[in-house]
């Protein structure tokens, strides 16, 4: 009867479990669908840029000036480029929801705008560690090598590195003292018109800064406060030493100017010219001294177009000793400044004409040592005719020459060699002629060569050998 009765009890139980779901999941089934309210639109608020706009434009133009360059490499024009756009992004204004995007995109041009400038600022920067040289000492070390060149004899290879130099650092690298053995052994070499051009700029520098004989009499001087009277007596002998050469080189040019002492000759005139009243012709001597400025100025530029950039120097200078007035004073300055501009110009252009000319000369040396003469030589015919008086030049021309003559003069051997251990009159004749042809050919195209006197020499014997033949 229990268990009768906690079978009822528990089925009891299940049916209303039973029921409570079936009213449940009727509620829910019937129940209106729950929808979420729509948000509404949110306006795009508007982020201001981060620079201002004026100067994004400012280096967009900027940009755009340099790019109209055409002395630009590639890599150079690819990262300008790369700036362009880089700025260019900047000007646009994102909303706040392509915000994020906006700095992705912007991150990533920067990023590669940045690398480009990196990568051309490392291919131009030159390597530093522990064999790596900064600028001044590469630079130093070229200055001693030019110096020691000189010092040896080696003019060619003087003026190869003064050129290197100025190629490499620019043309503030010719410093007076680079510039004046850069001078001396261009005329050394022969190219006395470019010794003159660099020469006169390098005096007037020099001419302001004080030299070895004031640094020899300002020694002595010192050795002498220290009280050290052998000090100063050596410098003072080196001093001596030091003017003597200089007046020796005085009276060499003086010798070469004129057949007498320039002392001598200005005495002479002194005696021989009638005296002259300073009051009555004063006024005369100072109008024809002193003439207009516009036409002293034309003669400055005359004198500019004749290169003769030290005489404008000079008349300018003394001009600005004569005027006390103050717009004279300014176009006389403006004046001189043309005159040393159009002087750094003409160097300029000198140079360069000197590098294209020595890398002519390197071509034809290294296709003389590949015995290709004719080559050689014509590469030499386009160096102009200023340069006929160059060493270098000289001495490519004569090798290329004698190589062309000694090979030459080796096939008419050969032919004769040929001639004599031939038995048939007729090939002996043909060998024999040829042989002829060939030297009479050298004879017509090199008749300055030290060679051709050989040449001729050789010339008869084969004549003989065609006299005996009838």
């Amino acid at each position: 009867l229990v268990r009768t009765y906690w079978r009822k009890r528990e089925m009891k139980r299940n049916v209303a479990l039973i029921i409570l779901f079936a009213l449940v999941l009727a509620t829910y089934s019937c129940a209106p669908m729950f929808e979420r309210p729509r948000a509404g639109v949110q306006r795009e608020a508007i982020v201001p840029p981060p620079v201002d706009p004026s100067l994004i434009e400012e280096r967009l133009n900027t940009i755009t000036k340099a790019l109209q360059r055409q002395d630009l490499s590639t890599t150079e024009r690819t990262v300008l480029y790369s700036l362009q756009g880089v700025y260019q992004g900047m000007k646009t204004q994102p909303s706040a929801l392509n915000e994020r995007q906006y700095h992705r995109d912007a991150i990533r041009k920067l990023f590669y705008g940045l690398s480009s400038l990196e990568d051309l600022y490392l291919s131009r920067r030159p390597q530093l560690g522990p064999e790596g040289k900064s600028a001044i000492g590469v630079f130093c070390e070229k200055t001693d090598e030019i110096l020691d060149a000189y010092l040896s004899g080696n003019y060619k290879a003087v003026i190869d590195q003064c050129i290197e130099l100025k190629k490499n650092f620019g043309p503030d690298a010719l410093t007076p003292e680079i510039g004046l053995v850069f001078a001396l052994s261009l005329a050394h070499q022969g190219m006395v018109k470019d010794a003159i051009a660099i020469g006169e700029q390098i005096a007037n520098k020099l001419q302001t800064r004080p030299d070895l004989v004031i640094l020899r009499a300002h020694l002595a001087q010192w050795h002498l406060k220290m009280g050290d009277k052998e000090g100063a007596l050596r410098n003072y002998e080196k001093l001596e030493d030091l003017l003597d050469e200089r007046e020796r080189v005085r009276k060499k040019l003086a010798a070469s100017l004129v057949p007498i002492p320039m002392t001598t000759a200005r005495e002479q005139t002194r005696e021989i010219e009638p005296p002259v009243n300073p009051v009555e012709n004063a006024p005369e001597t100072q109008e024809a001294a002193v003439i207009p400025l516009n036409q002293f100025l034309a003669q400055i530029q005359n004198l500019i177009q004749d290169r003769k950039f030290e005489k404008a120097r000079d008349l300018i200078k003394r001009r600005r000793h004569q005027t006390t007035s103050r717009e004279e004073l300014e176009k006389l300055s403006e004046a001189i400044k043309e005159v040393d501009a159009r002087e750094d110009e003409f160097l300029q252009e000198r140079i360069s004409v000197l590098s294209e000319q020595s890398q002519v000369l390197g071509e034809a040396e290294s296709l003389i040592e590949e015995e290709r003469y004719e080559e050689a030589l014509s590469k030499l015919s386009l160096l102009s005719s200023e340069s006929v008086d160059n060493v270098e030049l000289s001495r490519l021309k004569n090798s290329a020459i004698t190589g062309i003559i000694n090979r030459e003069r080796n096939k008419a051997a050969r032919l004769f060699l040929a001639a004599k251990n031939c038995e048939d009159q007729e090939k002996k004749e043909r060998y024999l002629r040829s042989c002829l042809e060939i030297l009479k050919s050298l004879v017509d195209r090199f008749p300055a060569s030290p060679l051709i006197y050989k040449v001729k020499d050789h010339i008869q014997r084969v004549t003989m050998e065609l006299e005996k033949l009838g």
